[in-house]
């Protein structure tokens, strides 16, 4: 489609026309934290700041929705087919006020339900690539993706958004999203790429939801048809911030690596900073777990679910009571297998694309990419020696919290 220039001074002309037709939901800052929120009248983008805090996820996956209510009540008794009651009036023996073979009506209760499911149209300004291939990846688990899950309220929100993304020029030292098959420019899932270049940006139209969204910004001129030199400088911007990103590790053999360090007891030590907040998974654009829950006062509920964690110890809890992942190791080693190992055999696509938040906000500074350079590389062969040596260890190693339970936790995805 075609490439279009946006010149800086137009940009609040640019958001102003995107609200019009529709929720718009950009970066901004508020108290020296950049989050996504809805865009109103002077309020300013922030495009500076490479990543927000959280990705725009919760904008399609709520952090907690409600998606049913109900009502208890009792019904009246159900009314004869002569019109009478069902009930004898006071005074009157049942055989004289209702026919022989009626049966006496009496009270039930029933129940009222009512779906919610709102998916009002939105457009996410603003993003970068990586918080678009979250999207990417979430759409296989509740897309229907193989004949799975279809999940109708995160695809009702799915359909009516637009995602207009930002080239990220000056990369974090904690971005790896080329080592994950991105790009700091990446276009999978992105509806329109800005990239910055001198005196405004240069947008490039992606799909057919990207040029609604951006019609009536060409209709009253805040965009033009970019010149080549334009062209040639964003090309320029997107060489150079892709050099800029390190590749830490690599993805070949890493799947069945990890499948070889099942039981690793080095999944015990890099664990042990961990604390199981969860941060890590709230700030991820790709992790969707959720819990379902009921909220019941007197006669009233409601039904909705709250993103969950696999770090949280009672997210593998059957309800007899077992646990199979009852140690901290084994939900620790179940993350990075997910991402890497569980998850692409299911969808054929990793679910991490390299944005560099679990590492930015973990308190105790664990960094993924050191569990995948360690757990992701084929293991140590020992020597003859060291073999024998370990020989009276790994007879006692079943006892341990990664060895444990191996055999039934080994491939199943949260």
């Amino acid at each position: 489609m075609a490439t279009k220039f946006l010149a800086s001074e137009q940009l609040p002309a640019l958001l102003e026309a995107l609200a019009r037709d529709a929720r718009l939901v950009i970066p901004a800052k508020s108290d020296g934290l950049v989050q996504f929120d809805i865009w109103e009248l002077r309020k300013e983008v922030e495009l500076q700041v490479l990543l927000a805090r959280q990705s725009p996820k919760e904008w399609v996956f709520p952090q907690c929705e409600t998606y049913l209510r109900f009502e208890y009540a009792m019904a009246a008794p159900e009314e004869t087919q002569d019109g009478a009651s069902g009930v004898a009036p006071a005074g009157v023996a049942p055989a004289e006020s209702a026919p022989a073979q009626a049966a006496p009506a009496i009270p039930h209760e029933t129940i009222q339900l009512e779906s919610l499911n709102e998916a009002p149209r939105q457009v996410i300004f603003g993003l970068r690539p990586c918080d678009v291939r979250g999207f990417v990846q979430m759409d296989r688990v509740f897309g229907g993706y193989g004949g799975f899950y279809f999940d109708p309220l995160y695809n009702a929100r799915r359909e009516a958004t637009t995602l207009l993304a930002v080239t990220c020029r000056e990369p974090r030292s904690t971005c790896f999203c080329t080592a994950v098959g991105g790009s700091p420019a990446g276009q999978e899932g992105v509806d329109a790429l800005l990239t910055e270049v001198g005196g405004g940006f240069v947008v490039e139209v992606l799909t057919a939801k990207g040029e609604a969204a951006l019609a009536a910004a060409v209709s009253a001129g805040f965009l033009s048809d970019a010149g080549e030199a334009q062209v040639a400088e964003a090309v320029r911007v997107k060489t150079a911030a892709s050099a800029k990103v390190d590749s830490p590790f690599t993805l070949e053999g890493i799947r069945e690596n990890l499948r070889a360090n099942f039981a690793d007891d080095r999944w015990h030590d890099l664990c042990l900073r961990c604390i199981s907040c969860g941060t890590c998974t709230y700030v991820c654009p790709n992790c969707y777990c959720f819990n379902i829950n009921d909220s019941l006062v007197e006669t009233e509920g409601e039904r909705y679910r709250t993103w969950d964690n696999c770090f949280n110890p009672q997210y593998t809890e059957e309800t007899s009571g077992h646990n199979p992942r009852a140690h901290k190791a084994n939900r620790f080693r179940n993350r990075f297998s997910h991402k890497f190992w569980y998850y692409p055999e299911k969808y054929e696509s990793l679910l991490c694309s390299g944005c560099g938040r679990c590492i930015m906000h973990c308190p105790t500074r664990i960094d993924i990419r050191e569990v995948l350079r360690v757990m992701g590389a084929p293991a140590a062969a020992p020597s003859e020696g060291v073999a024998a040596a370990a020989a009276p260890a790994a007879a006692s190693s079943a006892t341990s919290p990664v060895a444990d339970q191996s055999a039934s936790t080994e491939g199943k995805e949260a």
